[in-house]
């Protein structure tokens, strides 16, 4: 799985975004987010999805975009 980092944290926090060149998987490593950071959504134990504070949307289109690029992810 080789991965590329998109980009970190821009707070400077440990979080990341890495995308495995070979599949366009995305990887979110070490991202901790508090309600008010979710700008009030709660923060559910559990949570089958994943969410993100405002702050790394655009490291996640970043990534989007990478993918694109790479033509990885397409459904033809």
């Amino acid at each position: 799985m080789p991965l590329h980092l998109v980009g970190q944290d821009p707070l400077g926090g440990p979080a990341c975004v890495w995308l495995d060149t070979e599949t366009g998987d995305l990887v979110i490593k070490g991202l901790t987010s508090t309600e008010d950071e979710l700008g009030g959504r709660a923060v559910l134990p559990g949570m089958t999805a994943l969410t993100l504070p405002d702050r790394m949307k655009p490291i996640i289109l970043e990534a989007i975009d990478l993918i694109r690029i790479l033509g990885l992810g397409t459904e033809d």
